[in-house]
């Protein structure tokens, strides 16, 4: 193309010194393109221009104030290249494969034509070359939207979350942007072996704020709370001499605890239960209710009556294993990674 640059004669921009940004086909006699003459003929002074030079000059200044000012710069994927993309900001950039997403990228072809949202972590002055991280965005962004979300969490509230990921001590659930861990023991008013029972992975669930610690950035939540309470439910079918089937769920020398009822527990105090038989977690039973506390949730039942057990007594291993809805929330001592 011969351009008038307002010299003697006009100047010469080959195609090869076009940007991507301009397409040769489109142009016409007359437009208008900014320019700067990066040599001249010795012989005949013949001017020879690029439009991509001068971009990418003009580019260099805005990419400094860019990164002077730690903003965010919009760029298209031109190519994949080793170890990363090149990007068109009126010049070339370079974006490392680590330095795209917060997550590994796969396939790096399919990134080609995408727009990337970018900073500048690197400047080489002496060649003009710049190395840009999308990742670096997308980290302060998700910063800045977990201490949003942080601002705005109390107790008691309730939120929807995914479930991302579960453990042998509970699952963890993202409430959009922080994770929080909904025990074994809030998953379920029942009592539970493995997350797996209740949820999995992806699932949207509604879960209570139990407590958090803003800066750990540590959640603690219940999805049992957010579900009906089974003593609600059925503790009016519940009465003493009632009999009925129940599941041990905890033996220990001096008491049984039993689930009567998904959600309710009952203990069997030693003299209720002969102490020579082999009793073990899981194993189904007849009780018969012994005594039921509305005010408390406790309930005492009797497997096989051997003799009579001293009120204080009783009350003493209740007192020891919270029984009722409230045992159901304790965590287990034997999960300390659950804390």
């Amino acid at each position: 193309m011969l351009v008038d640059v307002g010299g003697k004669s006009e100047g010469v921009l080959p195609f090869r010194e076009l940007s991507l940004a301009v397409d040769p086909k489109l142009l016409r006699v007359g437009d208008t393109l900014e320019v700067m003459v990066h040599r001249i003929d010795e012989l005949d002074g013949t001017l020879f221009l690029s439009e991509r030079r001068a971009r990418a000059l003009k580019t260099w200044e805005k990419v400094i104030e860019a990164h002077n000012r730690d903003e965010v710069i919009e760029a298209t994927v031109t190519q994949v290249v080793k170890g990363g993309v090149l990007v068109d900001l009126g010049m070339r950039g370079f974006v490392p494969a680590s330095q795209i997403r917060r997550q590994p990228v796969g396939n790096l072809d399919e990134l080609v034509g995408q727009h990337l949202r970018l900073k500048v972590i690197d400047l080489d002055h002496k060649r003009h070359r710049v190395v840009l991280s999308q990742r670096l965005v997308l980290e302060e962004e998700l910063q800045a939207k977990k201490q949003e979300l942080l601002d705005t969490l109390e107790v008691g509230q309730i939120r929807e979350g995914v479930v991302v990921r579960l453990a042998d001590f509970g699952a963890f659930v993202d409430l959009g942007g922080i994770d929080g861990l909904i025990h074994n023991s809030e998953l379920a008013y029942a009592r539970i072996k493995h997350p797996s029972e209740v949820v999995k992975i992806g699932d949207v669930v509604q879960v209570e704020i139990m407590k958090f610690d803003p800066e750990a950035k540590k959640v603690s939540l219940s999805l049992k709370h957010a579900l009906p309470d089974p003593w609600d439910q059925y503790a009016d079918r519940l009465y003493e001499t009632n009999k009925l089937k129940a599941q041990i769920v905890k033996v220990t020398p001096n008491y049984l605890l039993v689930e009567v009822i998904p959600g309710i527990l009952a203990m069997v105090p030693k003299g209720e239960f002969d102490i020579s038989a082999q009793f073990a977690a899981g194993q189904e039973v007849e009780v018969t209710l012994l005594t039921i506390n509305h005010a408390t949730r406790r309930i005492t039942a009797s497997i096989q009556h051997v003799a009579d057990v001293p009120p204080e007594e009783i009350e003493q291993y209740a007192a020891e294993e919270e029984i009722g809805i409230d045992a159901a929330a304790q965590p287990p001592t034997e999960s300390p990674a659950a804390q």
